[in-house]
């Protein structure tokens, strides 16, 4: 008997008992001369018991009616969490005898050598030959989950090793009608090299995890099998053995066998905050330094000392938003930056340098050199491509064989979600760099694309670019020539502005602007500040929109956006309405519908009357021939979509935001015409007028119509086709337009 929030229910009278084979379908799954329940019942389902699973466990493998239902590990032997002696396998296993060629396993992938498992062999499995893949010797390890199964009708022994790998979630793909929810991950290198073999295109399915998110994955058979998000500790670096552990205050944490380091492990530095990722078992498997401020960083353009012609040390700078600043220095640079003299350094020139810049108690800033990268990248056609949303930068084309155009160091970088770009551009003449006009980009998917435009290029890209982490840019410096290379704004980089939340203009020691709700490269920001000086449309007097817009490349200045770049890709429309949640009408009812393909990561928004934002899915829109409706394209599909709704009679459709009525006067009928006036009505807008009947208290919808607001007046007539309505006065009816909130009644 079960309780369930107070109710008995009794599943049976009698006790469970084993049942006597009285059936020929005994032994499908085990041949026990017992009658099991799923041998009684599912006389489809059927066992093999001699399978493997991706990492080359012993395993059973279950079907039903043909279909094959799953694989699933035997439970080991033996188990242990870090390389171990082949004898100390036979030791925990019971065994009497040895087994002269054991297979062994490492991801999935057969070693070349077997194992010898007998008394007293001090070989550790992490030595047996690998001569085939992954690697010469067998990836095995702290972290290293090392299962051993012991047939015992055979002697035989079957070793199994897998490793638990890190890396950062670098995309999230909700679920679809036909696709479920599923994650791509971006490997984190280890310090020695090992790597899962994970591909950038390989998807997980699952929920629960976001972009940037660290995570521990285990990899075989050419598919990630696991993913779990990792638990973390933080603290001040006080020890560390190279290779070997680290101490955050007092607590030693050794490292795992596949242990990444974010810049390396000789980056780490004593007293410094760092946080540390553990695997399942404890081992530390990823550290990365908690005190990181990409404001710190800087591209050093030019320095002044005091031991030359000039009277004080001062340095020129691009900040990292691409801004210009002159900093005083707390010391002379001019001799540790030995490429730097009284003239400016373009970006990508050799010994060019990105900086860490940090203030003094007294104002003055230290300067402290990075290790910048500064590629020659080849001026021939498709050496370098930057593409919005695409992990990869590619810096010089492939098919280069001449060595005077090939360039120098690797041929490509990644960038993720935090790789800061500062791309200046220019036109004309090379020597016009230095008048460059310089923008700010955060991540992958809101950097620009910047490819040729399809002819040799005269000037090269000048690139100088930072890595915190192995081939992961941390900031890259960019100076283009826009006669030779395209540069595009990337989709994502889009700012969409709730007209009704547009506030009245706000003046403070600093700055006059308005604010606004917005959703600011796909998230919501409530109170985002513009510049009072910045023309959107055409302002009204309260800081409102004209009508739905949205921009990109936002320019700031001290938290408030000092300048928009409109977004061609984008338009606005009344009437929506969904097909399926891969498809919608944009222009429903309003005699120019199109049907849309709407992307599987695109974002949605819906905006109600007062201006506040929230976010949804496809599944959320609903049929309406009045709500306004933003979108943007990439490649033919809607990437973001953002659905002004109204949820009063009234809905609008123009300038100067919705319109509350004050009355309904005037109202007259005389088959087939209604007359009425509206009051309190804006030039231009829409509104939605209901005529009812009530008889005995029972309403009856007869239609709806709908009345533009007149121009240059704030009161509107409006002569509506109704037909023929019959008199209900002597039973005590009456009929009534509604509008806005208002009614009046009248009788035929």
């Amino acid at each position: 008997s079960v309780d369930i929030n107070g109710a008995t229910v009794t599943i049976a009278g009698d006790k469970a008992k084993e049942v006597e084979n009285t059936s020929r379908t005994d032994g499908y799954i085990d041949d026990d001369n017992k009658m099991q329940f799923a041998e009684r019942y599912f006389t489809d389902l059927r066992l093999t018991t001699d399978t493997t699973d991706d990492f080359g466990r012993p395993a059973n493998t279950w079907r039903f009616k043909g279909v094959e239902v799953g694989t699933f590990a035997k439970t080991a032997d033996a188990t242990y969490t870090a390389d171990v002696k082949l004898g100390q396998i036979y030791s925990d296993l019971g065994m009497s005898d040895k087994d002269e060629a054991a297979p062994v396993f490492v991801d999935g992938v057969e070693a070349s050598e077997s194992a010898k498992v007998s008394k007293g062999n001090d070989l550790k499995v992490s030595e047996l030959k690998f001569t085939n893949s992954p690697a010469a010797n067998c990836n095995v390890g702290n972290g290293t989950l090392v299962e051993a199964y012991l047939d015992e009708d055979t002697n035989d022994v079957t070793i199994v090793a897998i490793n638990t790998y890190v890396a950062e979630v670098n995309k999230v793909v909700a679920e679809t009608n036909s696709k479920d929810a599923y994650i791509t991950l971006s490997e984190l290198a280890a310090e020695n090299g090992a790597t899962s073999g994970l591909r950038a295109n390989d998807e997980f399915e699952t929920t629960g995890f976001e972009n940037d998110q660290i995570v521990l994955f285990t990899y075989a058979n050419n598919e990630i099998q696991s993913v779990k998000a990792a638990e973390s500790a933080e603290g001040t670096l006080t020890r560390k053995v190279s290779g070997k552990s680290i101490n955050l205050g007092e607590t030693k944490y050794d490292f795992s066998k596949m242990y990444s380091v974010e810049g390396g492990e000789s980056s780490l530095g004593i007293d410094s905050e760092y946080v540390v990722y553990l695997d399942a078992n404890g081992y530390a498997i990823y550290v990365e330094e908690t005190e990181y401020n990409i404001a710190d960083y800087a591209y050093l353009r030019q320095l002044q000392g005091s031991s030359s012609a000039f009277g004080s040390d001062k340095a020129a700078l691009i900040t990292y938003d691409g801004k210009m600043k002159t900093a005083d220095t707390k010391d002379d640079y001019t001799s540790d930056f030995s490429n730097y003299s009284r003239n400016e350094v373009q970006i990508g020139s050799t010994n060019s340098e990105i900086v860490l810049v940090k203030e003094t108690s007294n104002g003055e800033y230290r300067l402290k050199d990075l290790d910048t990268k500064n590629p020659q990248i080849s001026t021939a056609v498709n050496s370098f491509q930057l593409r919005n949303g695409v992990a990869r930068i590619n810096l010089t084309n492939k098919g280069v064989t001449n060595a005077s155009d090939a360039k120098q160091g690797t041929d490509y970088i990644y960038a993720d979600s935090k790789t800061v770009f500062v791309v200046g551009t220019y036109s004309g003449a090379s020597t016009n760099w230095t008048n460059a006009n310089y923008r700010a980009y955060t991540g992958i998917n809101n950097a620009p694309t910047i490819v040729d435009d399809g002819s040799v290029a005269s000037d090269a890209i000048n690139m100088s670019y930072y890595c915190r982490n192995n081939g992961v840019a941390t900031i890259v410096y960019l100076s283009v020539n826009e006669d030779d290379y395209k540069v595009t704004g990337g989709n994502n980089d889009v700012i969409f502005f709730a007209f009704e939340s547009g506030s009245k203009k706000i003046e403070d020691s600093d700055n006059e602007y308005y604010t606004y709700n917005a959703v600011v490269d796909g998230k919501i920001v409530e109170g985002v500040k513009v510049d009072a000086s910045v023309k959107i449309n055409n302002r009204t007097s309260n800081g409102s929109f004209s009508s739905n817009v949205v921009f990109t490349g936002a320019d700031y200045d001290d938290g408030v956006i000092t300048g928009l770049d409109s977004l061609s890709n984008s338009g606005t429309v009344t009437g929506i309405n969904k097909v399926n949640n891969e498809n919608v009408v944009l222009g429903y009812g309003n005699g120019s519908e199109s049907t849309y393909v709407v992307a599987d990561d695109a974002k949605i928004f819906f905006i109600d009357d007062d201006g506040t934002i929230t976010e949804g899915a496809v599944s959320n829109i609903r049929r309406s021939d009045e709500d306004v409706v933003t979108y943007v394209l990439e490649d033919g599909q809607i990437s973001y979509l953002f659905v002004q709704q109204y949820f009063e009679d009234n809905d609008q459709s123009s300038s100067g935001g919705r319109q509350e009525l004050t009355s309904i006067t005037g109202v007259s009928y005389r088959a087939p015409d209604l007359t009425l006036t509206l009051n309190g009505t804006n030039a231009g807008q829409n509104y939605k007028v209901t005529l009812k009947m009530i008889v005995a208290g029972v309403t009856t919808e007869l239609g709806t119509y709908t009345v533009t607001g007149a121009t240059g007046a704030t009161s509107t007539t409006a002569v509506l086709s109704v037909g023929t309505l019959a008199s209900i006065a002597a039973s005590g009816g009456i009929y009534m337009v509604s509008c806005g909130g208002q009614n009046a009644t009248f009788t035929a």
